[in-house]
């Protein structure tokens, strides 16, 4: 198929219906093949002609060749969308009064409220039913038939009234004169008039025409009996009716409309009108006054169509444009619209009190991820409504999205009502919450944010509300927090943190300290545990406690660990090639949750021993007690794999996590590193060297070695190596050490 051309042509039997048909020329506009056949074949079916473009440019050189009764017009094409060229189009003269059905995918409110607005009049969503195409093309073609029709039957009276004047001026005798034009225009009237009453009466949309004074109603066609649910000859019989009819909030304003007609000369309104049922309905009316010759206005004529189904759509689009679809409660966009108004407000009235509600769900992603997203929704749905029955008359709940809801608290007495609300929503939250298939017992973190006039937006009371939100998380969620300058303060410097943090690998301001492991029977060099530091251009050196956090909260946490994991490989390659005796030292790497989570982690290892050459036996991988009863079958496979290539596998703070030991026999862990609050209190006869007895006895029949961490003094030194305990490290053998500092003490230990 061409860019432009027409599919198929009728045959010359088609019916009377065809015939008529075929004097209709409809283009069709769309860049996909697949929708102008099909279109094509559906609308020349009927007996229309049809042209077909694929694009805009294309169309509009088109409709410059052939001017076409209709236009079916897509949205989203290259080059130029529909909505560009319906406005090219609208914009002339020529070819303004062309009706566009808009076709497009987009179901989206704006699209189509802007479709209307660039002068569209209809739009179908694709995919699109064709009996549809076809009954909204026929009803868009016949209204203009019937403009076409007056029209033409205007024009055929000018000139046959034109013909006979020429013929009748050769003619000195008035009278004649005067019953030749009375005859032709009583023969035309008759015509035209017949014509009119039929057209007219296909037509859906009321015509009426009215005397100059609009007391006296000349035609009415019967579509008015359909829309307004009276007979037509109570509008003839009583001209009032028109204005009682009227729905009375839009009364005054038509009446106070109809007065300035008369002076205009033209009306164009919206307005609902209530049947004889007092079914509400809403009209569109557009009149114009008519003159004759002299300029003496003669009657009012005017179209009132029903537009009920596009009110609702329109009132529909807006609604989901402000509300979420989900829990229909308000979204961002309403909601903020409404703490704006709240501030602006309260700046005015400066005794007006208000406060936001930040609210987060505790664990709604465990929820869905084990329940499934069908119940997640279900229970976003319940939470909507439990949020929305701890509220006041005012108030407003609405959905930010996810499992974030935030709350407007409006015209406080006093900022304990604030409070109040909060705590009647955690007191909701005491009882489990009940599905159709399910009991959740649910729990919900909230920061409160107080208005006041320093503030300038209703973002600003958001992100305080936010930041208070976090606090309470942090603090043990379940619970509300106020905000105060305090934690604006640590969120800002936290959000500077997380800046430099972004380019701290790019500006090489990482290095690695190695704190000594040591065989406590020989007391000899066992290895090293690799730790990372941060040298801040500003705070300086920073432990990692300070900002790894952090780094596993925005996910740079997977790249600082790439960085640790290269650096510390080929530093003991280095030091392998320095210090030949130096292959029989572990080189020990703390791993995250989010590392081992990655699909690549195998791959990226063997890459990294491949690189740096050394063996993976040389690696011990720390891993988190957390971490990996997290993962859970899918952490024992990977764990297998690292194992098959040898690499050493160790349970980091071993006694601080979920210490099932049901499970602890199922890893392939090499090693339990015994947590150092444990060690710290180790004494004689205490609890503490009861657990550390117990961890190493466990791990012994597990097959499993121990290293203590965190050894301080010689004492305890002394009683780990009583107990058994193969490794140790901590202050007492040695801070973390730089490179060369490192390499001193592996010459020293003369390994």
């Amino acid at each position: 198929m061409n860019d432009y051309e027409n599919p198929m042509q009728n045959p010359s039997s088609e019916s009377s219906n065809h015939s008529i048909n075929n004097e209709r020329l409809i283009l069709i506009v769309d860049d996909l093949p697949d929708n102008l056949r099909v279109l094509s074949a559906a609308i020349s079916g009927q007996g229309y002609q049809i042209r077909c473009a694929k694009s805009g440019p294309i169309a509009l050189m088109a409709v410059e060749t052939t001017c076409p009764d209709l236009i079916l017009l897509d949205i989203k094409m290259p080059d130029m969308d529909g909505y560009e060229v319906c406005q090219i189009l609208k914009a002339s003269e020529a070819t303004r009064d062309i009706p566009v059905i808009f076709l497009s995918a987009l179901d989206d409110a704006f699209d189509k409220v802007k479709a209307f607005n660039m002068g569209g009049a209809d739009y179908i969503t694709k995919p699109f039913q064709v009996e549809e195409v076809l009954i909204r093309v026929k009803h868009q073609l016949s209204l203009k038939v019937a403009e076409s029709e007056i029209r033409q039957l205007n024009q055929q009276l000018e000139q046959r009234v034109t013909m006979r004047t020429e013929q009748l001026e050769t003619i000195n005798e008035k009278l004649q004169l005067e019953i030749v034009e009375r005859q032709l225009t009583e023969e035309s009237l008759k015509v035209s008039e017949e014509r009119l009453d039929s057209i007219l009466g296909a037509i859906e949309d009321v015509v009426w025409s009215m005397d100059e004074t609009m007391s006296r109603t000349f035609y009415l066609n019967a579509a008015v009996e359909k829309l307004y649910g009276y007979p037509m000859s109570d509008f003839l019989e009583d001209h009032h009716l028109w204005l009682k009819v009227i729905h009375p909030d839009d009364r005054d304003r038509i009446k106070m409309i109809n007065h300035t007609l008369l002076l205009t000369g033209k009306f164009s309104e919206e307005y609902r009108i209530l049947r004889s049922d007092r079914e509400e309905r809403w009209v569109s009316n557009h009149a114009h006054c008519i003159y004759d010759r002299d300029g003496n206005m003669i009657r009012v004529d005017g179209i009132v169509r029903d537009i009920t189904a596009q009110k609702k759509a329109q009132q529909q689009l807006v609604h989901d444009a402000f509300h979420d679809a989900l829990t229909n409660l308000p979204n961002r966009n309403l909601f903020m619209e409404r703490v704006e108004q709240a501030l602006i407000h309260s700046k005015r009235h400066l005794q007006y009190l208000f406060a936001v509600i930040f609210i987060d769900l505790d664990r709604f992603k465990m929820v869905n991820d084990s329940l499934g997203h069908l119940v997640g929704d279900q229970f976003l749905q319940v939470i909507a409504k439990i949020l929305a029955s701890c509220l006041r008359g005012g108030d407003t709940v609405a959905r930010l999205g996810g499992d974030e809801f935030t709350i407007l608290i409006s015209d406080m007495n006093d900022t304990s009502e604030a409070v109040t609300i909060a705590e009647r929503i955690l007191n909701k939250f005491l009882q489990p919450i009940e599905l159709a298939t399910q009991t959740i017992f649910g729990s919900v973190s909230m920061g409160i944010a107080i208005g006041n006039r320093e503030y300038e937006t209703a973002d600003e009371l958001l992100r305080d509300a936010d930041i208070a939100m976090y606090r309470a998380k942090v603090l043990g969620k379940g619970r509300y927090t106020i905000f105060d300058k305090e934690m604006y303060e640590q969120n800002l410097k936290t959000i500077h943190l997380d800046h430099d943090l972004r380019y701290a690998l790019e500006r090489k301001q990482f290095e690695l300290y190695y704190q000594p492991i040591v065989h406590l029977s020989s007391e000899k060099l066992a290895g090293f545990e690799a730790l990372i530091r941060w040298h801040h251009p500003e705070r300086g050196l920073l432990l990692p406690i300070e900002f790894i956090p952090l780094a596993e909260e925005t996910g740079l946490i997977i790249a600082i660990g790439d960085w640790v994991l290269n650096q510390a490989c080929q530093q003991m390659h280095d030091w392998q090639s320095k210090f030949p005796e130096a292959k029989s030292l572990k080189m020990s790497i703390n791993f995250t949750c989010q590392q081992i989570r990655e699909k690549d982690l195998i791959e990226k290892l063997d890459r990294v021993l491949a690189t740096t050459g050394i063996n993976g036996n040389t690696l011990r991988l720390e891993i988190t007690e957390t971490s990996m009863m997290d993962q859970g079958e899918e952490t024992i496979a990977k764990l297998e794999l690292l194992r098959s290539r040898n690499i050493q596998l160790s349970i980091d703070d071993f006694g601080q996590g979920y210490s099932s030991l049901s499970y602890l026999h199922r890893f392939p862990v090499n090693t339990l590193k015994i947590d150092r609050s444990f060690v710290e209190l180790m004494s004689l006869g205490g609890q503490n060297l009861a657990i550390i007895r117990t961890i190493i006895i466990l791990a012994h029949a597990l097959d499993m070695n121990v290293v203590a961490e965190g050894v301080e003094k010689l004492e305890q030194m002394t009683m780990l190596k009583q107990l058994g305990c193969e490794y140790a490290q901590g202050y007492f053998f040695s801070y973390p050490l730089l490179v060369a500092d490192a390499e001193q003490m592996i010459k020293a230990h003369k390994i």
